[in-house]
């Protein structure tokens, strides 16, 4: 098959007169060797903190999982919220932290009687 190079000469210069001479302009006459070499270190760095965050997210270990109070392990999303901000659970933080949160953000933490008798009546 031959390529009829009058036909693509008129269409590429139909082109440029409704969409302007950049549209047919052939990408590698502006190539700049400078400019990759920026754009794929670029892309590598991204690359690099996708992954990192990544990493992080899928790296939850048991600990991260477990209430720092009552050493209850929770599988619960709405837990999520408690475990990063106050290192305990939903649970604990009703029983323990809602009412006191100064007092805990100061270093408080509830006795071993008040987290056994909090467990039991969660049960």
């Amino acid at each position: 098959m031959k390529k009829d190079t009058n036909y693509l000469a008129s269409v590429e210069k139909a082109i440029a007169e409704k969409y302007g001479k950049t549209t047919v302009q052939d990408f590698r006459s502006e190539w700049e060797t400078e400019r990759e070499k920026k754009y794929l270190e670029d892309l590598k760095i991204a690359r690099t903190k996708m992954n990192d965050r990544k990493n992080k997210q899928t790296s939850r270990t048991k600990d991260d999982r477990s209430c720092g109070v009552c050493k209850t392990y929770s599988f619960s999303r709405s837990d999520d919220l408690y475990m990063n901000r106050f290192k305990c659970c939903k649970w604990c933080y009703i029983d323990f932290v809602e009412a006191n949160e100064e007092s805990w953000q100061n270093g408080w933490r509830p006795s071993s009687q008040q987290i056994n008798l909090s467990k039991r009546r969660r049960k």
